[in-house]
């Protein structure tokens, strides 16, 4: 992108341009993050040749790292830039470094390492740039986040973002019309054609340079705005992002080109795509969050939603990146063999892999490729369906040809009351999520690999055959009992270590033992409701202690359709390592009051709160009663009357989300917004979020 046409960006280069010439005197590095094509090197270049920081600076020096880099160049590219001496005269490294130290010490300097790939470049570079104490800036841009975070000094990091709609149309109509206007019969499609490219500075200055010949011509207009990637220089696009690709570790590359196999523009839950990973054997489950967050600092992926935790949501893959893994795929034959991450056992050539989506061309595509009883050999298959199905409802012959198959997602199929017996070949499952009208366990004990199961369906039933899947770490079941005799007796010594997910389970008080929970001695993450308490609300016959109710090592808790009683909040209060806590459909007995002040009672570690329909008019508590908290949501809590002022006091506290509630409970979130400011002075410390409807 020429720097003359930087579209987007205004506000970016006064907030450098402030960055540059505004205090601390300490030596200070400013960085910019993004993808290749982003607009790093425009903007950093468009501050670069300001005419008052071309005064403000008594040297400047443009120096360009990118992946391959040799460190006694740079020296010498950033001293002849300083001195003018276009003469190697130095015979070793340790006299360049010092010369250059030396030519810029006392000097206020403007240095721009553009395009830094590692901290090892920054680490070569750095003990050259003397802090005088007068102000001298290093700037420099980077696709990764984890680079910026490790040079950075005082600023923080600046994450270029793309760019909005409709500053991607006027970058479009600058580059298409160099300065004359639109034709009023392209005013309709243009900013189509610009809303395609993603926000991508470069691929629209790629789809300009296409339009451009064509500039009156709205039909060809229409065909480029839903075909970009066949227009665009793609050679281009795809060396950019093959840079990129090539910098990531080997386990990582496979994580990638997986997504790639999701439809254009699809939002992946992340909760699930990590669990397909770790059943693809690409990463372990303990590294499968970082694996994730490596590739968004790289900006390869997307992150499109959070959860009020702040953990991502949801993730896209953008069109060019998802186009690069398609090719990627093909050419390195992803789909046919893959190595799990963790194996040293060769690939058997006969294995090969079948990666399709199931929608309403799958009979088709099934029908293009070869016969599956001609090759007769074994297949592994992954399907993620989203879409309609009408063409394609009896799934049951093709799964009885893919015996290998790993990760089967089916929740939006209502499949027929005969799937038991078409799931007994598939013996390799890891991940299953199925829709059915009966689920038993027993139905899929033969699955001896399976880690994640999600059923959904209006009778279940729990035998002790779960004690057979050993492996299992997520269970999500929609409403199933589950009780202690008829269930585990027959399998009373075995243990399902493996178990950190569990849910939606509804239990009588009586089963909710030591003795019950030591079957999953590391779950995490617990949906549960308690039943029989609404019949003895004051559970004055209940022989608990009060650390019997929960597992221990719980950081996730969701109680729904209870009575929220005190012997049942002083049990949620003693699970020390409690970081998320969700309450739905919670009664009181006498006043529907939650008051916490009264037992002292203190959730050390909670981070999140979230209150759907809880119907309580008063919430008591002290802002030592949440001493951690960072995110509050409460939802639909008609009778609720306010929030507790004393949550005003809680420093960590980021935001409070009100839906669907009284304007009481709104002002309450407002005025604690305007106390928090007023203690600390600052109006970016705590939001407010407040709505109708989620």
């Amino acid at each position: 992108m020429e720097f003359e046409e930087l579209v987007g960006f205004r506000e970016y280069v006064n907030v450098m341009i402030r960055q540059l010439v505004r205090e601390p005197r300490d030596l200070d590095v400013i960085s910019i993050v993004g993808m290749a094509g982003q607009g790093k090197t425009a903007l950093t270049r468009k501050v670069y040749n300001n005419h008052y920081i071309v005064d403000h600076f008594d040297v400047r020096a443009w120096c360009s790292i990118s992946k391959i880099y040799n460190r006694r160049k740079l020296w010498l590219d950033i001293l002849k830039q300083i001195k003018g001496d276009k003469r190697d005269t130095v015979d070793d490294d340790y006299s360049i470094a010092d010369m250059l130290r030396k030519s810029l010490y006392g000097r206020r300097y403007l240095i721009i390492l553009d395009d830094i790939w590692e901290v090892r470049a920054w680490d070569d570079l750095r003990l050259c740039f003397p802090n005088t104490e007068n102000g001298s800036r290093i700037m420099v841009t980077t696709r990764d986040v984890h680079v910026a975070m490790h040079i950075k000094h005082h600023s923080d990091p600046c994450l270029l973002p793309f760019l909005k709609d409709e500053e991607s149309w006027e970058l479009l109509q600058k580059k298409v019309f160099q300065g004359e206007s639109c034709p009023l019969e392209l005013l309709n499609v243009g900013p189509l054609v610009a809303k395609k490219c993603n926000g991508f500075p470069i691929l629209i200055i790629m789809i300009a340079g296409i339009l451009s010949r064509k500039k009156e011509d709205p039909s060809f207009w229409l065909e480029v705005a839903y075909d970009i990637s066949s227009h665009a220089s793609v050679e281009d696009s795809m060396k950019m992002i093959q840079s990129s690709y090539d910098q990531l570790e080997d386990h990582l590359k496979p994580c990638l080109l997986y997504m790639g196999l999701f439809p254009k523009g699809y939002e992946i839950p992340v909760s699930d795509l990590l669990k397909w990973w770790i059943a693809e054997e690409f990463v372990l489950e303990e590294t499968s969050n970082s694996c994730l967050n490596d590739l968004v600092r790289r900006n390869l992926v997307m992150v499109s939603k959070r959860r009020a935790n702040g953990e991502m949501k949801y993730c896209i893959v953008l069109d060019q990146v998802r186009e690069f893994c398609l090719r990627k795929i093909k050419e390195e034959k992803f789909i046919e063999s893959i190595v799990p991450y963790n194996s040293c056992q060769p690939v058997d050539s006969d294995v090969q892999r079948l990666c399709m989506y199931i929608h309403d061309t799958m009979k088709t595509d099934y029908k293009e490729r070869e016969s599956f009883e001609q090759r007769q050999m074994p297949l592994e298959f992954i399907a993620h369906p989203k879409f309609g199905i009408s063409g394609c409802k009896n799934l049951f012959p093709l799964l009885n040809n893919l015996r290998l198959i790993r990760v089967l997602h089916l929740l939006d199929i209502y499949l027929e009351n005969s799937w038991a017996t078409a799931f007994q070949s598939l013996t390799q499952l890891r991940f299953l999520a199925i829709f059915v009208k009966a689920f038993d366990f027993k139905w899929v004990s033969h699955l001896l690999h399976l880690q994640t199961l999600r059923v959904r369906s209006s009778y279940i039933m729990i035998s002790p055959a779960i004690w057979k899947m050993e492996k299992l770490r997520h269970v999500d079941i929609s409403e199933f009992s589950i009780t202690l005799e008829e269930n585990f007796e027959e399998s009373s010594d075995i243990v399902l270590h493996n178990m950190k997910t569990l849910g939606m389970c509804y239990m009588s008080v009586a089963d909710m033992t030591p003795r019950f929970w030591g079957k999953f001695p590391n779950l995490e993450e617990l949906r549960l409701n308690i039943d029989e308490l609404g019949d003895v609300p004051n559970n004055s016959g209940s022989t608990l202690t009060c650390s019997d109710m929960f597992p221990s090592r719980l950081k996730v808790l969701s109680l729904s359709d209870i009575f929220l009683t005190e012997e049942i909040v002083s049990n949620i209060a003693r699970l020390k390592r409690l970081e998320t806590l969700k309450l739905s459909e919670i009664y009181f007995t006498g006043e529907k009051h939650w008051d916490l002040s009264v037992s002292d009672h203190k959730f050390e570690r909670l981070r999140v709160l979230k209150l759907h329909h809880v119907f309580m008019t008063q919430w008591i508590c002290s802002e030592e009663s949440f001493p951690l908290l960072e995110k509050l949501v409460i939802k639909s809590c008609s009778k609720l009357e306010g929030i507790p002022y004393s949550l005003v006091y809680i420093e960590t506290l980021q935001l409070i989300k009100v839906i669907d509630c009284s304007d009481s409970v709104g002002n309450s979130a407002l005025e604690l917004q305007k106390e928090v400011e007023e203690l600390t002075g600052d109006d970016e410390i705590l939001k407010v979020d407040i709505s109708k409807k989620d």
